[in-house]
């Protein structure tokens, strides 16, 4: 190769390091710009995002958006929510007008091809499921057969009730409404035997929404995977990798039994994965772009995986969900972190 060659070979790659170093960096220097994560959650959804009586954000995705802010500005405060139905908080997110989604929405194929999307992982396993009155002696779901079902047009419901009876050969009146306060009035109104949605947004329902909670309960199956998580934009690495890490520190620390309550006596710890996950043993939060005390503060400040769950949507909280597939892979479920070394 000549001299020549080299060198415009040599510049050619030292350009494209720095567009591509300019491009990681995009969303995280924006951030910083702000002084906010602007982050997209549901409209109202009773333990998963919702505002309390004050006008604040509080609930399990909410958790995960201030873990993000606290790792990234120091601040779990520093969060601007913006709540929007699915399809534009997809929009939202795919246009740049916030930083990350958290929201019940479950991650499909083609939700993340068409508004190029990627997921940061699960953090939220669910499933579509029924809820019905007491009274009505519906315990399974073949005592639905020839009864009229509701759901919310716009989502993945219609597509998995159709195939799932089908296959078993259930027939059943599809009552489709387009707006979920009309879906709950018909509910109410007699309209329809029962409502299938993801069984957390039932549980919503069932507390804030229908009169007499007791009066109603959710069937105990379910009919689908519906995986949800937060997503961010595709094409800025670093972001995502940010993000990424962060759901799983929070995992992480409760692995180790790190939490607000106990992290003050971790820090005498020696084992090497407490010391890494505190910044005790420097290093974790260069390959991010932040400093080692990234996940402490967040655990400081927000709680670990199973604070959050807990404290909102867990027995702790008027959902009283059970862990289920959520629970730690060491206790049976289907949750675990990536390894943090």
């Amino acid at each position: 190769m000549t001299a020549f060659l080299r060198a415009f070979a040599a510049a050619a790659l030292g350009a494209l390091l720095i567009t591509s170093a300019g491009a990681r960096a995009q969303t995280l220097e924006t951030v910083r710009q702000h002084g906010v994560v602007r982050c997209g959650v549901s409209s109202g959804v009773a333990g998963f995002s919702q505002r309390d009586a004050a006008g604040q954000w509080r609930g399990f995705d909410v958790d995960y958006c201030r873990a993000v802010a606290a790792a990234v500005l120091g601040d779990a405060a520093k969060v601007e929510f913006s709540s929007a139905p699915v399809q534009k908080g997809l929009a939202a997110l795919s246009r740049g007008e916030i930083d990350i989604l958290s929201r019940t929405v479950t991650i499909t194929l083609s939700r993340v091809t068409e508004f190029t999307l990627q997921p940061v992982g699960v953090n939220f396993f669910d499933g579509q499921g029924f809820l019905v009155r007491r009274d009505s002696g519906i315990r399974t779901l073949r005592q639905l057969l020839g009864l009229p079902i509701c759901f919310q047009r716009g989502t993945t419901a219609e597509d998995n009730l159709r195939e799932h009876f089908s296959a078993r050969h259930i027939a059943f009146t599809a009552v489709g409404k387009t707006d979920f306060k009309e879906m709950i009035r018909a509910f109410l109104e007699g309209a329809c035997a029962a409502v299938t949605a993801d069984s957390s947004a039932l549980a919503s329902i069932r507390i804030t929404a229908l009169p007499e909670p007791e009066h109603y309960q959710l069937l105990r199956q379910q009919i689908s995977k519906e995986p949800f998580g937060p997503l961010v934009r595709k094409g800025d690495d670093h972001w995502f990798e940010i993000a990424r890490w962060t759901l799983a520190a929070m995992i992480e620390a409760e692995e180790l039994g790190v939490s607000r309550a106990t992290l003050g006596a971790m820090k005498a710890s020696d084992t090497p994965r407490v010391r890494r996950l505190l910044g005790l043993t420097p290093g974790l939060g260069a390959a991010l772009g932040l400093d080692d005390q990234w996940a402490a503060r967040i655990i400081v400040q927000v709680g670990n995986y199973g604070e959050s769950f807990e404290n909102n949507v867990g027995r702790a909280s008027p959902l009283k969900l059970d862990r289920g597939l959520n629970e730690l892979w060491l206790r049976g479920g289907l949750l675990f972190a990536y390894p943090l070394r």
